[in-house]
Protein backbone atom coordinates (compact mmCIF):
# COMPACT_ATOMS: atom_id res chain seq x y z
CA UNK A 1 0.00 0.00 0.00
CA UNK A 2 1.19 3.11 -0.92
CA UNK A 3 1.35 6.15 2.23
CA UNK A 4 -0.36 9.36 1.81
CA UNK A 5 2.25 10.92 3.52
CA UNK A 6 5.13 8.71 1.95
CA UNK A 7 7.81 11.76 1.07
CA UNK A 8 9.01 9.44 -2.06
CA UNK A 9 5.51 9.90 -3.76
CA UNK A 10 5.55 12.06 -6.91
CA UNK A 11 4.51 15.61 -6.09
CA UNK A 12 3.51 15.88 -10.11
CA UNK A 13 0.53 14.08 -9.47
CA UNK A 14 -2.40 14.42 -7.46
CA UNK A 15 -2.54 11.93 -4.46
CA UNK A 16 -5.18 8.66 -4.89
CA UNK A 17 -7.58 10.69 -1.78
CA UNK A 18 -7.75 14.36 -4.08
CA UNK A 19 -10.59 13.11 -6.77
CA UNK A 20 -12.99 15.44 -8.60
CA UNK A 21 -15.22 16.69 -5.61
CA UNK A 22 -11.78 18.16 -3.74
CA UNK A 23 -11.32 21.71 -3.11
CA UNK A 24 -11.58 24.00 -6.22
CA UNK A 25 -8.59 26.11 -6.79
CA UNK A 26 -8.69 29.85 -6.11
CA UNK A 27 -9.33 31.92 -9.56
CA UNK A 28 -6.32 34.32 -10.23
CA UNK A 29 -7.46 38.12 -9.09
CA UNK A 30 -8.07 40.77 -12.14
CA UNK A 31 -5.75 42.70 -13.70
CA UNK A 32 -5.56 45.69 -11.71
CA UNK A 33 -6.46 48.64 -15.52
CA UNK A 34 -3.38 49.97 -16.56
CA UNK A 35 -2.50 53.27 -14.97
CA UNK A 36 -2.97 56.35 -17.29
CA UNK A 37 -0.01 58.64 -17.79
CA UNK A 38 -0.21 62.28 -16.69
CA UNK A 39 -1.86 64.60 -19.20
CA UNK A 40 -5.23 61.79 -19.46
CA UNK A 41 -3.28 60.44 -22.57
CA UNK A 42 -4.39 56.68 -22.78
CA UNK A 43 -1.64 54.03 -23.72
CA UNK A 44 -0.93 52.72 -26.88
CA UNK A 45 -1.61 48.85 -27.30
CA UNK A 46 0.96 46.97 -28.40
CA UNK A 47 0.98 44.37 -31.05
CA UNK A 48 -1.45 41.74 -30.12
CA UNK A 49 -3.22 43.16 -27.20
CA UNK A 50 -6.83 43.90 -27.58
CA UNK A 51 -7.44 47.38 -27.54
CA UNK A 52 -9.94 48.59 -24.53
CA UNK A 53 -13.73 49.71 -24.89
CA UNK A 54 -13.74 53.25 -25.14
CA UNK A 55 -15.95 53.85 -22.55
CA UNK A 56 -13.49 52.02 -20.08
CA UNK A 57 -11.13 55.52 -20.94
CA UNK A 58 -9.77 56.99 -17.76
CA UNK A 59 -11.56 60.72 -16.90
CA UNK A 60 -8.82 63.98 -17.95
CA UNK A 61 -7.83 65.96 -14.94
CA UNK A 62 -10.85 68.52 -16.04
CA UNK A 63 -13.11 66.19 -15.59
CA UNK A 64 -13.14 63.84 -12.26
CA UNK A 65 -15.38 60.90 -12.03
CA UNK A 66 -16.48 60.62 -15.65
CA UNK A 67 -15.77 58.54 -17.96
CA UNK A 68 -13.81 59.97 -20.83
CA UNK A 69 -14.89 59.56 -24.21
CA UNK A 70 -12.76 58.26 -27.07
CA UNK A 71 -12.12 60.44 -30.54
CA UNK A 72 -14.29 58.15 -32.47
CA UNK A 73 -17.49 58.76 -29.80
CA UNK A 74 -16.77 61.96 -29.57
CA UNK A 75 -16.62 62.71 -33.42
CA UNK A 76 -20.38 60.55 -33.57
CA UNK A 77 -21.73 62.57 -31.26
CA UNK A 78 -20.75 65.92 -32.92
CA UNK A 79 -22.38 64.37 -36.52
CA UNK A 80 -25.91 63.85 -34.51
CA UNK A 81 -25.52 67.48 -33.18
CA UNK A 82 -25.20 68.86 -36.67
CA UNK A 83 -28.06 66.69 -38.04
CA UNK A 84 -30.45 67.65 -35.20
CA UNK A 85 -29.25 71.34 -35.92
CA UNK A 86 -30.36 71.07 -39.72
CA UNK A 87 -33.63 69.06 -38.81
CA UNK A 88 -34.79 72.18 -36.32
CA UNK A 89 -33.58 74.75 -38.47
CA UNK A 90 -35.25 72.84 -41.10
CA UNK A 91 -38.78 72.43 -39.56
CA UNK A 92 -38.65 75.66 -37.68
CA UNK A 93 -38.99 77.44 -41.12
CA UNK A 94 -41.53 74.93 -42.29
CA UNK A 95 -43.90 75.86 -39.39
CA UNK A 96 -42.87 79.89 -39.80
CA UNK A 97 -44.12 79.41 -43.59
CA UNK A 98 -47.30 77.52 -42.78
CA UNK A 99 -48.30 79.77 -39.87
CA UNK A 100 -47.41 82.89 -42.78
CA UNK A 101 -49.24 81.15 -45.41
CA UNK A 102 -52.28 80.47 -42.88
CA UNK A 103 -52.32 83.94 -41.93
CA UNK A 104 -52.39 85.50 -45.43
CA UNK A 105 -55.40 82.90 -45.97
CA UNK A 106 -57.28 84.45 -43.30
CA UNK A 107 -57.03 87.79 -44.37
CA UNK A 108 -57.43 87.71 -48.10
CA UNK A 109 -60.87 85.53 -47.01
CA UNK A 110 -61.80 88.08 -44.54
CA UNK A 111 -61.41 91.44 -46.10
CA UNK A 112 -63.96 91.37 -49.18
CA UNK A 113 -66.60 89.50 -46.68
CA UNK A 114 -69.92 89.93 -48.05
CA UNK A 115 -72.93 91.40 -46.12
CA UNK A 116 -74.61 89.21 -44.34
CA UNK A 117 -78.72 88.95 -44.92
CA UNK A 118 -79.04 89.76 -41.35
CA UNK A 119 -78.68 93.48 -40.43
CA UNK A 120 -77.80 93.90 -36.92
CA UNK A 121 -77.21 97.28 -36.12
CA UNK A 122 -79.10 100.44 -36.48
CA UNK A 123 -78.98 101.66 -40.64
CA UNK A 124 -78.16 105.15 -42.38
CA UNK A 125 -81.77 107.15 -41.68
CA UNK A 126 -83.08 105.32 -38.61
CA UNK A 127 -83.48 106.90 -34.61
CA UNK A 128 -81.44 105.73 -31.73
CA UNK A 129 -83.89 107.73 -29.55
CA UNK A 130 -87.38 109.31 -29.10
CA UNK A 131 -88.84 112.29 -27.31
CA UNK A 132 -90.08 112.86 -23.67
CA UNK A 133 -94.08 111.31 -24.44
CA UNK A 134 -94.76 113.83 -21.77
CA UNK A 135 -93.66 116.66 -23.40
CA UNK A 136 -94.93 116.26 -26.64
CA UNK A 137 -97.90 117.66 -26.11
CA UNK A 138 -98.10 121.89 -25.05
CA UNK A 139 -100.23 122.38 -21.86
CA UNK A 140 -102.92 124.38 -23.96
CA UNK A 141 -103.53 121.84 -26.38
CA UNK A 142 -103.40 118.97 -23.49
CA UNK A 143 -105.63 121.31 -21.47
CA UNK A 144 -107.80 121.28 -24.52
CA UNK A 145 -108.20 117.78 -25.61
CA UNK A 146 -108.57 116.30 -22.18
CA UNK A 147 -111.50 118.76 -20.99
CA UNK A 148 -109.59 119.95 -18.05
CA UNK A 149 -105.87 120.12 -16.34
CA UNK A 150 -104.91 116.17 -16.65
CA UNK A 151 -102.42 114.59 -13.79
CA UNK A 152 -99.63 113.06 -15.63
CA UNK A 153 -98.01 109.70 -14.54
CA UNK A 154 -94.55 108.53 -16.64
CA UNK A 155 -94.17 104.79 -16.19
CA UNK A 156 -90.81 104.76 -18.34
CA UNK A 157 -88.71 107.07 -19.58
CA UNK A 158 -85.38 106.10 -21.57
CA UNK A 159 -83.66 106.80 -24.68
CA UNK A 160 -85.62 104.56 -27.20
CA UNK A 161 -88.75 103.96 -25.12
CA UNK A 162 -90.92 106.78 -23.35
CA UNK A 163 -94.61 106.39 -22.21
CA UNK A 164 -96.86 108.96 -20.20
CA UNK A 165 -100.30 108.66 -19.18
CA UNK A 166 -102.42 111.64 -18.46
CA UNK A 167 -105.40 111.52 -16.69
CA UNK A 168 -108.78 114.02 -15.85
CA UNK A 169 -111.43 112.57 -13.31
CA UNK A 170 -113.15 115.61 -12.09
CA UNK A 171 -117.67 115.06 -13.09
CA UNK A 172 -118.22 115.64 -15.66
CA UNK A 173 -115.19 114.86 -17.32
CA UNK A 174 -113.87 111.57 -17.75
CA UNK A 175 -110.53 111.28 -19.76
CA UNK A 176 -107.49 108.93 -20.15
CA UNK A 177 -104.67 109.85 -22.49
CA UNK A 178 -101.89 107.48 -23.01
CA UNK A 179 -98.49 107.75 -25.41
CA UNK A 180 -95.98 105.53 -26.39
CA UNK A 181 -93.06 106.28 -28.61
CA UNK A 182 -90.50 103.49 -29.45
CA UNK A 183 -87.28 103.61 -31.27
CA UNK A 184 -87.28 99.85 -32.51
CA UNK A 185 -83.45 97.78 -32.45
CA UNK A 186 -82.06 95.18 -34.70
CA UNK A 187 -83.98 91.75 -33.93
CA UNK A 188 -83.97 88.15 -35.27
CA UNK A 189 -87.23 87.76 -34.12
CA UNK A 190 -89.33 89.65 -36.62
CA UNK A 191 -90.19 88.37 -40.08
CA UNK A 192 -87.60 89.98 -42.34
CA UNK A 193 -83.50 91.05 -43.05
CA UNK A 194 -84.04 91.56 -38.53
CA UNK A 195 -82.87 95.52 -38.89
CA UNK A 196 -84.76 97.99 -37.04
CA UNK A 197 -87.31 99.10 -39.76
CA UNK A 198 -88.51 95.44 -39.99
CA UNK A 199 -89.00 95.17 -36.25
CA UNK A 200 -91.32 98.20 -36.62
CA UNK A 201 -93.10 97.24 -39.32
CA UNK A 202 -93.65 93.61 -37.61
CA UNK A 203 -94.45 95.29 -34.66
CA UNK A 204 -97.58 97.65 -36.54
CA UNK A 205 -98.93 94.92 -38.31
CA UNK A 206 -99.04 92.65 -34.84
CA UNK A 207 -100.93 96.00 -32.83
CA UNK A 208 -103.39 96.49 -35.76
CA UNK A 209 -104.27 92.65 -35.75
CA UNK A 210 -104.67 92.18 -31.79
CA UNK A 211 -106.91 95.35 -32.01
CA UNK A 212 -109.02 93.82 -34.60
CA UNK A 213 -109.39 90.45 -32.88
CA UNK A 214 -108.30 90.77 -29.07
CA UNK A 215 -106.70 87.93 -27.36
CA UNK A 216 -109.09 85.39 -25.88
CA UNK A 217 -110.12 85.96 -21.70
CA UNK A 218 -109.72 89.52 -21.95
CA UNK A 219 -111.91 92.78 -21.75
CA UNK A 220 -110.98 94.22 -25.24
CA UNK A 221 -113.80 94.52 -27.67
CA UNK A 222 -112.84 93.65 -31.37
CA UNK A 223 -111.85 97.38 -32.65
CA UNK A 224 -112.89 98.69 -36.21
CA UNK A 225 -109.59 99.90 -37.90
CA UNK A 226 -109.01 102.59 -40.45
CA UNK A 227 -106.10 103.59 -42.47
CA UNK A 228 -104.55 106.80 -42.02
CA UNK A 229 -103.06 108.44 -44.91
CA UNK A 230 -100.29 111.36 -45.00
CA UNK A 231 -99.45 110.29 -41.77
CA UNK A 232 -95.99 108.62 -40.85
CA UNK A 233 -95.05 105.72 -43.51
CA UNK A 234 -98.05 103.58 -41.83
CA UNK A 235 -101.02 104.66 -40.00
CA UNK A 236 -104.55 102.79 -38.39
CA UNK A 237 -107.14 104.46 -36.21
CA UNK A 238 -108.76 102.04 -34.44
CA UNK A 239 -112.22 102.66 -32.73
CA UNK A 240 -112.92 100.30 -29.88
CA UNK A 241 -116.80 100.34 -27.35
CA UNK A 242 -117.30 99.10 -24.60
CA UNK A 243 -120.81 97.64 -23.41
CA UNK A 244 -121.30 97.97 -19.85
CA UNK A 245 -123.14 100.26 -17.46
CA UNK A 246 -121.31 103.25 -18.19
CA UNK A 247 -120.66 103.41 -22.00
CA UNK A 248 -116.94 103.87 -22.96
CA UNK A 249 -115.48 104.67 -26.19
CA UNK A 250 -111.60 104.33 -27.18
CA UNK A 251 -110.07 105.81 -29.83
CA UNK A 252 -106.18 104.44 -30.71
CA UNK A 253 -104.12 105.43 -33.16
CA UNK A 254 -100.89 103.62 -34.22
CA UNK A 255 -98.36 105.53 -36.49
CA UNK A 256 -95.04 104.16 -37.76
CA UNK A 257 -92.01 106.54 -39.24
CA UNK A 258 -88.69 104.29 -40.16
CA UNK A 259 -87.83 102.37 -37.16
CA UNK A 260 -90.34 104.66 -34.38
CA UNK A 261 -93.72 103.38 -33.41
CA UNK A 262 -96.14 106.07 -32.03
CA UNK A 263 -99.08 104.84 -30.25
CA UNK A 264 -101.49 107.20 -28.87
CA UNK A 265 -104.97 106.06 -27.11
CA UNK A 266 -107.29 108.45 -25.86
CA UNK A 267 -110.65 107.34 -23.82
CA UNK A 268 -113.75 109.10 -22.40
CA UNK A 269 -116.86 107.70 -20.60
CA UNK A 270 -120.40 108.58 -20.41
CA UNK A 271 -122.71 107.88 -17.85
CA UNK A 272 -122.91 107.77 -14.23
CA UNK A 273 -122.59 111.39 -13.47
CA UNK A 274 -119.85 111.72 -16.74
CA UNK A 275 -119.85 112.87 -20.20
CA UNK A 276 -121.34 113.59 -22.46
CA UNK A 277 -118.21 112.12 -25.05
CA UNK A 278 -118.63 111.46 -28.61
CA UNK A 279 -116.44 109.28 -30.85
CA UNK A 280 -115.49 112.10 -33.12
CA UNK A 281 -114.02 114.34 -30.11
CA UNK A 282 -111.87 111.23 -29.39
CA UNK A 283 -110.55 110.60 -32.66
CA UNK A 284 -109.85 114.47 -32.85
CA UNK A 285 -107.63 114.31 -29.55
CA UNK A 286 -106.01 111.02 -30.43
CA UNK A 287 -104.45 112.59 -34.22
CA UNK A 288 -103.43 115.64 -32.42
CA UNK A 289 -101.17 113.91 -30.30
CA UNK A 290 -100.05 111.23 -33.02
CA UNK A 291 -99.23 114.37 -35.15
CA UNK A 292 -97.38 116.92 -32.69
CA UNK A 293 -95.37 113.42 -31.59
CA UNK A 294 -94.37 112.35 -34.99
CA UNK A 295 -92.97 116.39 -35.45
CA UNK A 296 -91.13 115.57 -32.03
CA UNK A 297 -89.23 112.28 -33.89
CA UNK A 298 -88.88 114.04 -36.72
CA UNK A 299 -86.43 116.45 -34.72
CA UNK A 300 -84.61 114.02 -32.97
CA UNK A 301 -80.79 113.06 -34.58
CA UNK A 302 -80.48 110.02 -36.93
CA UNK A 303 -77.53 107.48 -37.51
Amino acid sequence: MIDAFDERQDDSEPPPWAGPSGIETLRPARRPPSQQPSGGQRLDTGPGQAEEPEQNAWPGPGQPGRLRRGPRRGRAAAARRRRSKRRLVTWGAVAIAVVVATGLGFYLAQSPAKKGPFVTKLQKGEFRAVPDACKVVGATVLHQIMHGAPRSIQPQQGQAQSECTFTVDASPVFRVMNVNLAAMRASLVPVGNGGATANARFNFTRQAAQLRKPPKHTAQPPASTTAVPGLGQQAIIAVQTFGDSAATDKVTVIVRFRNVLITVSLQGQSGHGFGPVTTGELRSGALTVARAALSGVKGEPVV
